[in-house]
């Protein structure tokens, strides 16, 4: 038979027991809870930094108004002129951060033709000339020249040939487009 003494030992042991369980319990919660807390952290910055990329590129756009030829030669457009706006809700862009890109197709290869838009002959509707650091804010119209030296010196240019003009801004988005070459006179309308 047991004394006194040994069953008080016996219960002091189990409370100790239960008391490392109940530790160890809250160890295990305190650690997942910053695992947790980490990664919702993680996940919120990742969403943030998406935000405002995407509201970068949709701030930083442009729409193409329309295209004309402005010269040509016999065969091909050597000089288009677009009307371009920045779009509604855009953000103030330097015109000299805005880049076009045209693509021809020159038969045997592809035909390039790149320029800054402030070298492009640039000017507001009113004739102000856009320079490299020139604000140009949402929804402000203007023109430029894109010289083809390189696609309006290949066959890319012709009636029924498609000349692909992307418009890159830094830090912004980018504007696509497919001017359709129809006629070659002055004036005529690619887009």
């Amino acid at each position: 038979m047991k004394t006194h003494e040994e069953n008080e030992d016996e219960v002091a042991a189990i409370g100790i027991g239960a008391m490392i369980v109940f530790i160890a319990l809250i160890l295990v919660a305190a650690v997942a809870s910053t695992i947790i807390i980490k990664t919702a952290e993680e996940l919120q910055q990742r969403a943030e930094k998406t935000g405002d990329d995407t509201r970068d590129e949709i701030s930083g756009k442009m729409q193409i108004i329309s295209a004309f030829v402005d010269t040509a030669a016999a065969t091909h457009v050597t000089q288009v002129v677009l009307l371009a706006q920045m779009s509604a809700g855009s953000d103030t862009v330097l015109a000299g951060d805005i880049n076009w890109f045209v693509v021809c197709d020159g038969g045997a290869s592809l035909a390039i033709d790149t320029a800054v838009i402030s070298a492009s002959n640039a000017a507001l509707l009113d004739g102000t000339a856009l320079a490299a650091a020139t604000a140009v804010p949402g929804g402000t119209s203007f023109t430029f020249e894109m010289q083809l030296t390189n696609c309006g010196s290949a066959t890319g240019t012709a009636p029924g040939d498609t000349i692909e003009l992307r418009i890159i801004i830094d830090g912004g988005g980018e504007t696509y487009a497919q001017l359709e070459v129809g006629d070659l006179a002055e004036g005529s309308t690619l887009v």
